[in-house]
């Protein structure tokens, strides 16, 4: 395949990212919170394949790079930060303290972000502070679960996760997912449905598994801390 054409291809998966977090935003401004939730959540599918179509097609550079940083402040940063200030109103949280809440979102995102392009490329390494992507699909999944509907609850778990992504957890990549031996899978699925039918909500599965993802990082940096190292280098 020429290199211009494979060089293409991961910008067209970061591009189109771009373009449905700018659509979440735009649905947001009519309210239409679910429609803005599967935009996000469909644009985090494209942020994944995005890194490894430039890792398969030996496509890496460092415009793709920032170009993938600069969606993803848009994508995942200020898109679920708007969601979450509307959510925030919608359950009651006065409207000054929805607003630093939500951006204590989009601050740490970005500073996340900024962080992680400074640092040397290891697609063998592990993320240091938790992705703004899966940061912002965590949000998002709990808000469709119902038991989460109570006011005080929301501001810790958006600070909480705030927190996540600017610290230094270990967090691992997709590479190390999709390496998971089969028995992990298994049991991750295990845990799912035992957590849905603890909940007696089908919601409840996905916002589960973004939260497993998220306490992973304060796990491995107790059991492994060598990874909190690498991370960091």
């Amino acid at each position: 395949m020429p290199r211009q054409v494979t060089a293409v291809i991961p910008c067209m998966a970061t591009f189109s990212s771009l373009m449905l977090g700018v659509l979440a935003i735009m649905v947001l401004g009519e309210e239409m919170f679910f429609l803005a939730a599967a935009l996000i959540t469909l644009a985090s599918v494209l942020d994944v394949l995005d890194g490894q179509l430039a890792s398969r097609l030996n496509a890496i550079s460092d415009i793709g790079k920032e170009l993938d940083s600069l969606a993803d402040v848009v994508t995942f940063g200020v898109a679920p930060t708007i969601f979450l200030y509307h959510l925030l109103l919608v359950v009651g949280v006065v409207k000054p303290v929805a607003m630093v809440t939500s951006l204590a979102f989009v601050v740490a995102g970005a500073f996340r972000l900024a962080r992680f392009n400074t640092m040397p490329s290891d697609r063998d390494a592990y993320f240091k502070g938790m992705p703004i992507p899966m940061a912002g699909i965590l949000l998002i999944t709990g808000s469709f679960w119902q038991h989460w509907v109570v006011n005080v609850w929301w501001i810790v778990a958006v600070i909480s996760v705030s927190y996540l992504m600017v610290s230094p957890f270990p967090y691992p990549k997709s590479k190390h997912i999709f390496s998971m031996s089969p028995l992990s899978w298994v049991g991750i699925a295990a845990v799912a449905v035992i957590w849905g039918a603890v909940t007696n909500s089908w919601q409840a599965v996905p916002f589960g598994l973004m939260l497993l993802y998220a306490l992973s990082g304060p796990v491995m940096s107790v059991l492994y801390p060598a990874h909190t190292t690498e991370a960091a280098e």
